[in-house]
C-alpha cells in the first residue's frame, strides 16, 4: 500500500458544472485538448492558424469511461490518450482513440490531481505522493512516497527523446524544486528556485531547462538542468501579485511566455548568453562606465534592490480581451514564423504574432473551441493531422496492439 488514505478516508472531490473542464496542449503544441462535461475534443493547432472552420477529433457521451474529462493528456500526435473522469476521479484510463477501446485502468485511493506523459513514462501526481509507469507495459516502476504536500498537483516531465527528468516542489516552506530521474528511478538534484512556494514549473521541449514561478508570481526564473543553475531572471511586474497559470518555452528555447490571471501575457527573450560572449571592444564605453558604477552601487544595496536592477523585462507581450478563469499559452512555429497561442477556459483561442521587434503582439487569429462552440465539426482535420489511423499512432510502437495492451485493472492500496 502507497498511500495512507482509504477510500472511505478521502474528503469528496468537489464537481464542476463548467462546459470546459479542461484546456491543454500536447507536449509539442500540435494538439489543443478539451476536456468538458460530455467527452473530448482535440484541435489542430496548424488549423487553428491556417482554417477559418475548424475541425476536431473527439468523443461525446459514448466513451466508456462516461463523460467530465477533467484530466486529458495525448502522448505526441498518437493514438494514446489518458484521461481521469470527474465522475471518478481516483481512476486514470489509457485509452486508444483509434480503435476507441481503455488499453488499461490504474485505480488510486486518491484523487488524481494531474497526469504528465511521455514517450517512456506516465508520471500520475497525487496530494503526497508520486506513481511512475512504464509506457511500454503500463506497469508501475516506482512510487515517490511522502512528496510534501502538493494540493495542485504541480509537476512536469521532459519529453525529449530518451530521457525522462521529473520536477515537482520539493518543499512547503519554500521553492524547492527536486529533479528526479523517471528513467532510472534516482534523485537527481535539488535546489531553491525562489523564496515563495512554487505556483508553475515547464521544461523545454530539449530537457535542459526548467521555468518556474512562485505563488507571489512577480518574477519568473530559468534554471540549467539538471545542475540548477540559474540562467535567466525575468520580472513581470513589480508589486502586482498574480497567479501564474502556465510557462511555456518555444521550441528552439529562444523564448519562454506566461499567462496568468490577468488580461496580459508576457514573452521573454532568451539571449543573455550572446550579450555575454560579446568581445569587450564591441561594448560602448559609457555602457562599460555604467557597468563599472553598476556593480559598486548594488556593493552596498540590499539584495532585494539588487535584484530589481539585474532582472530583465519581458521582450513583448499580448492582450486577452479579458480575464479569464483558466487559460494555457504555447509558442507555435510556422514557416519560419512565431506565434503565441492562448486557449482559455471559457472556449476561446487568441492567436498573436510573435513579431522579431518584440512590443505589443498583434492579434491574427481567434476562434470558438469547445462544446458550445459554433462553426467546428467532427471529422477529419487538414492533411498531417487528421484522423488516418497510420498517423495516429506512428511515434509509438505497439501501443495500439491490442495483443500487447490486453485491458486490465491495477488497484493500488
Amino acid at each position: 500500500m502507497t498511500s495512507t488514505a482509504s477510500p472511505t478516508q478521502a474528503k469528496p472531490e468537489k464537481k464542476s458544472t463548467d462546459p470546459i473542464l479542461s484546456i491543454n496542449f500536447n507536449q509539442d503544441a500540435k494538439f489543443i485538448s478539451v476536456g468538458h462535461q460530455e467527452g473530448y475534443m482535440f484541435y489542430k493547432t496548424l488549423d487553428i492558424l491556417d482554417s477559418s472552420n475548424l475541425h476536431y477529433e473527439g468523443e461525446n457521451a459514448s466513451t466508456p469511461f462516461g463523460n467530465e474529462c477533467v484530466i486529458l493528456e495525448r502522448l505526441f500526435s498518437s493514438a494514446l490518450m489518458v484521461v481521469v473522469s470527474q465522475r471518478e476521479p481516483r481512476v486514470m484510463h489509457i485509452y486508444n482513440i483509434t480503435n476507441k477501446k481503455i488499453i488499461c485502468d490504474h485505480k488510486f485511493t486518491q484523487s488524481i490531481l494531474s497526469v504528465r506523459i511521455n514517450r517512456e513514462r506516465i508520471v500520475v501526481c497525487l496530494e503526497d505522493c508520486i506513481y511512475i509507469y512504464s509506457l511500454n507495459d503500463m506497469k508501475m516502476m516506482h512510487n515517490i512516497q511522502d512528496t510534501p504536500p502538493n494540493p495542485n498537483g504541480l509537476i512536469d516531465l521532459s519529453t525529449n527523446t530518451g530521457e525522462s527528468l521529473l520536477a515537482y516542489p520539493g518543499s512547503t516552506e519554500n521553492g524547492a524544486v527536486h529533479i528526479f530521474d523517471a528513467k532510472s528511478l534516482s534523485s537527481v538534484n535539488t535546489f531553491v528556485a525562489h523564496d515563495g512556494s512554487l505556483a508553475a514549473l515547464k521544461f523545454n521541449l530539449a530537457g535542459t531547462m526548467l521555468a518556474t514561478a512562485s505563488t507571489k508570481g512577480t518574477v519568473i526564473r530559468v534554471y540549467s538542468i539538471p545542475a540548477g543553475t540559474r540562467l535567466f531572471e525575468f520580472r513581470r511586474g513589480m508589486s502586482r501579485c498574480v497567479t501564474i497559470y502556465s510557462l511555456a518555452f518555444s521550441s528552439d528555447s529562444a523564448y519562454l511566455c506566461s499567462s496568468s490571471n490577468t488580461e496580459t501575457i508576457h514573452v521573454f527573450k532568451l539571449d543573455k548568453t550572446e550579450e555575454v560572449e560579446k568581445k569587450p571592444e564591441e561594448v560602448p564605453e559609457a555602457a562599460g562606465w555604467f557597468d563599472v558604477i553598476n556593480r559598486t552601487v548594488s556593493a552596498y544595496m540590499p539584495t532585494q534592490v539588487t535584484d530589481l536592477m539585474t532582472t530583465e523585462r519581458s521582450f513583448a507581450t499580448a492582450r486577452l480581451p479579458g480575464v479569464t478563469k483558466r487559460n494555457v499559452v504555447s509558442i507555435i512555429t510556422n514557416l519560419n514564423q512565431n506565434y503565441v497561442m492562448v486557449a482559455t477556459s471559457d472556449g476561446f483561442v487568441f492567436t498573436y504574432r510573435l513579431d522579431p521587434n518584440g512590443g505589443e503582439l498583434d492579434l491574427v487569429k481567434q476562434h470558438k473551441i469547445g462544446p458550445n462552440a459554433e462553426g467546428t465539426c467532427r471529422g477529419p482535420m487538414s492533411p498531417g493531422g487528421g484522423t488516418d489511423a497510420s498517423k495516429l499512432h506512428n511515434q509509438v510502437p505497439n501501443v495500439d496492439d491490442v495483443e500487447d495492451f490486453p485491458p486490465m485493472s491495477h488497484p493500488i492500496g
